[in-house]
């Protein structure tokens, strides 16, 4: 039977190779990622957070910023009365009240999007009786701007300006099939306005 005998250089040359073409392997996986990092640039801001809540929420209002967790029994109920279906979590939104009363008189909310490689931020707002106040693209990458523009526009979304949540709903049933940006915006802010609609009917 043969031996070998191998010196102690030989052996951390050896361990050196095996090393090096571990993390050689590695960075060539994780190249094509890195690339993609930043890949739909930069966001496109068309309107800032705090104006477009503003314009949201009654004027004069007491606004409070909460987190809530939309449990099944809440979820089932948008189920059953808006036909939304929501996934259950903790939610974050802007209640506003009267100063006087204490009454809710709307709610807001602001949420970011995952669209194709990017992100598009969305605002939408609706009143005490569940309408549709305003609703904004807030901002989207601008590789994505474009899609934005030739769809469904950005910042301030008109189409949407006073509609019922059930007329919303419909609306998102209509765009189902769409052009993907289309139909991705207008079922989010489908339920976005029914998260807010349950929230407001539950809260104290």
């Amino acid at each position: 039977m043969l031996k070998f005998k191998i010196s102690y250089r030989t052996l951390q040359y050896i361990i050196f190779i095996i090393i090096f073409t571990f993390f050689s392997g590695i960075t060539v996986l994780s190249r094509p990622v890195l690339a993609h990092e930043g890949h739909a640039g930069k966001q496109v801001v068309f309107l800032k957070k705090e104006e477009a809540l503003k314009q949201m929420l009654p004027a004069g209002a007491k606004v409070v910023q909460r987190k809530e967790k939309l449990d099944r029994s809440k979820a089932e109920k948008a189920k059953k009365e808006l036909g939304v279906n929501l996934n259950d979590g903790i939610y974050t939104y802007y209640v506003a009240r009267d100063r006087n009363s204490g009454t809710i008189i709307g709610a807001a909310m602001v949420t970011e999007v995952e669209y194709l490689h990017g992100q598009v931020n969305l605002a939408i707002g609706i009143d005490a009786n569940g309408n549709v106040t305003k609703a904004a693209i807030l901002s989207v990458n601008e590789k994505y701007v474009p899609d934005m523009k030739a769809s469904v526009g950005t910042g301030y979304l008109r189409q949407f300006e006073g509609v019922t949540i059930k007329k919303l709903v419909s609306m998102a049933d209509e765009a189902s099939g769409s052009a993907k940006v289309t139909e991705t915006i207008f079922s989010k802010m489908r339920d976005m306005a029914a998260l807010l609609s349950t929230f407001m009917i539950s809260s104290p």
